[in-house]
């Protein structure tokens, strides 16, 4: 996982494999899919039946726009990782705007 993502073909270079592989139906889907939990399982994300279903959702949409969401979980994750020592860290990830 990579990113952040300037362009769509900034996503999609990361996700060709999926691409190549979508001659057999649901193939690609199912690899998107596989995409976003393992970004999720790679950080310990403890997923619901809602957050499930939201990734199923999510699996339907181009790999490309998966990539990005699990682009983000796994900076998010650094993140948190690297600001773990901040005496006023609460566990919390912090968003810079």
């Amino acid at each position: 996982m990579s990113g952040p993502y300037e362009t769509e073909n900034d996503a999609y270079t990361e996700v060709r494999d999926i691409y190549a592989s979508h001659g057999k139906r649901g193939v690609m889907q199912a690899r998107t899919h596989d995409l976003l939990l393992t970004a999720c399982a790679q950080h310990d994300v403890e997923l619901g039946d809602y957050d499930r279903a939201v990734l199923r959702w999510l699996a339907k949409h181009p790999p490309e726009t998966a990539q990005v969401i699990a682009g983000l979980i796994d900076r998010a994750a650094k993140g948190a990782r690297a600001n773990a020592g901040d005496a006023d860290h609460s566990g919390a990830v912090r968003i810079d705007r």
